[in-house]
């Protein structure tokens, strides 16, 4: 009977659910990658970046991973290597500080003030420009 209408059996209608369920997963997180930051985005990034100057001993960590990479992100690593010893701040790179959490909000950056024993440290998103990297160290 269920032929006549044109249904599956319920075991092939519970592995169409699962394919269905991954592809469209997988397609958003696809999407996640390549849309870039909303307005909104851009406008609270500004915002977020105005900080007190780093301590000396505190750490940056720039992300070199694939998404910060293609977003630009190495373009601001140079500027981290010549302004944060000024003031006693390291600089690092990993391949991904938020293993895809924040990757299409970046290029990122992990601050890691001096004194603090995390897990968790603040990741600063969308650093490209000599001025967001002056933001993150707090030299505006």
């Amino acid at each position: 009977a269920r032929a006549s209408f044109g249904l599956c059996p319920p075991p092939t209608m519970k592995v169409l659910a699962v394919v269905s369920f991954i592809l469209s997963s997988r397609i958003a997180t696809i999407n996640a990658f390549l849309t870039p930051p909303t307005t909104t985005q851009q406008v609270n990034h500004g915002t977020q970046l105005n900080a007190e100057p780093l301590e000396s001993g505190s750490t940056v960590i720039v992300c070199k991973g694939p998404t910060c990479k293609r977003t630009g992100g190495l373009k601001a690593l140079p500027i981290f290597e010549e302004l944060a010893p000024t003031i006693g701040v390291k600089v690092e790179t990993i391949s991904c500080v938020s293993e895809c959490a924040e990757c299409g909000l970046g290029p990122n950056v992990e601050v890691r003030k001096a004194g603090d024993d995390g897990p968790f440290y603040p990741i600063k998103n969308g650093i490209k420009t000599e001025e967001d990297v002056k933001a993150v160290l707090g030299l505006n």
